[in-house]
């Protein structure tokens, strides 16, 4: 009898302790580095030709500082270019029309015999509040010239401190 009680409290504490690792796996979430409305990524492709112009490259991404300062706006993205031509890079903020070369790099992508991931970003000086800023592609080429993004992803971030 003696050792049918310790095997069943043996299980017994085993199928508590089960129970607690996945109750604690279920109740923890992983920390989130950006909040949602400052990062993300796009999955599917677009083709850029010179005669479309100005083209979002991600979706918006907003941040809210409470004092004025530089915010940190990263883009990277998949892509592929034709020779004699690049994939100029412009930002817009608060919805203003993109500015290239003006916060950071403006030459975002040029031909390479494979597609490739590039990676830049740009430091924008901003005034305590919510700013919204928004990541642009232009193809600069002849008019045969070609480009296609494939995934992307930006970010937007300000000191919280």
């Amino acid at each position: 009898m003696q050792r049918i009680s310790r095997r069943m409290a043996a299980s017994a504490a085993a199928l508590g302790a089960a129970a607690m690792v996945a109750a604690t796996i279920a109740s923890v979430q992983p920390a989130a580095a950006v909040p949602a409305a400052q990062a993300g990524c796009q999955i599917g492709s677009f083709a850029l030709t010179p005669a479309l112009g100005w083209l979002a490259l991600t979706a918006p991404r907003t941040v809210t500082v409470s004092s004025a300062q530089f915010i940190k706006a990263e883009v990277t993205a998949d892509a592929g270019v034709d020779a004699a031509a690049e994939i100029r890079l412009g930002w817009s903020v608060n919805g203003s029309a993109p500015a290239e070369g003006v916060f950071g790099p403006a030459n975002f992508a040029d031909h390479q015999e494979f597609f490739e991931t590039r990676s830049t970003f740009a430091l924008v000086s901003v005034g305590a509040g919510t700013t919204t800023i928004q990541p642009f592609v232009r193809l600069s080429g002849a008019a045969n010239k070609r480009a296609t993004v494939l995934r992307r992803c930006s970010s937007a971030e300000g000191s919280t401190s």
